[in-house]
């Protein structure tokens, strides 16, 4: 067996190297061999057997050694693959952590577009609690409701906070579950900013006002959906 078909054993993931490379490894060991080499003994016609088992043994280890030789060559050239590098995490509004400052998740909810609402179940365990939206395009407008009660803000890539969360310290609003329906707009979405901005039906003709889970689905009809993913995730300290 030859040096190349050892090497292509010896080095799978490897082209075979060329003949070159495999001569000047077999004139290295050679010269090596002569350097420290006694000198040959002619033996007679009645061991002449001997003296070729002996040959075959000699070639046999020079032609490892020359594999061997050009193995450690190749190794040192293409040296140790790095380790991949870790996946980074989605971002949040793709998939809210695990984590919000100190507190953990308890319950969330994905949308790919904008002028789109999703609905959060969770049930608290502590007084604090928050619920936050995390929104790709900075400066989106959110509202959420739940009962009778709702809450407007606006939201970005680090998340925004809905007031709703407040009810916490209210009596009754821990140890049940909760369903909050969430609304996100984008950041150009004709919307009233504050309580009180629209004292007539003609200050803000062509705006919405966000009063109620009405309006805001009559907002979401209007737009149609738009670019824009956003996640909302209930946290607890619990």
């Amino acid at each position: 067996m030859d040096e190349i078909t050892l090497l292509a054993r010896a080095i799978p993931d490897e082209p075979p190297p060329s003949a070159e490379t495999v001569a000047r490894a077999r004139a290295r060991l050679t010269a090596r061999h002569a350097e420290g080499r006694p000198p040959r003994r002619r033996w007679g016609r009645g061991r002449g057997r001997r003296w070729g088992w002996g040959w075959t043994a000699g070639a046999a280890v020079a032609t490892a050694a020359v594999v061997m030789t050009v193995v450690l060559s190749v190794s040192n050239l293409t040296g140790v693959p790095e380790p991949a590098p870790p996946a980074s995490p989605p971002p949040a509004f793709e998939q809210p952590p695990h984590a919000y400052e100190g507190l953990n998740r308890l319950s969330a909810a994905t949308a790919p577009r904008s002028a789109a609402k999703v609905r959060l179940r969770f049930r608290p365990t502590s007084e604090n609690v928050k619920i936050v939206i995390f929104c790709r395009e900075p400066g989106s407008i959110f509202f959420t409701h739940e009962g009778t009660s709702g809450a407007a803000g606006v939201c970005g890539p680090d998340g925004g906070l809905s007031m709703l969360a407040d009810k916490a310290y209210e009596p009754g609003w821990l140890g049940r579950d909760h369903q909050i329906t969430v609304w996100v707009f984008p950041p150009d979405a004709p919307v009233v900013r504050g309580r009180g901005a629209c004292p007539s039906k003609d200050a803000c003709e062509g705006r919405h006002e966000l009063s109620g889970p009405e309006a805001a689905d009559r907002l979401a009809a209007e737009l149609g959906e738009r670019p824009g993913a956003w996640s909302v995730a209930a946290y607890d300290a619990g």
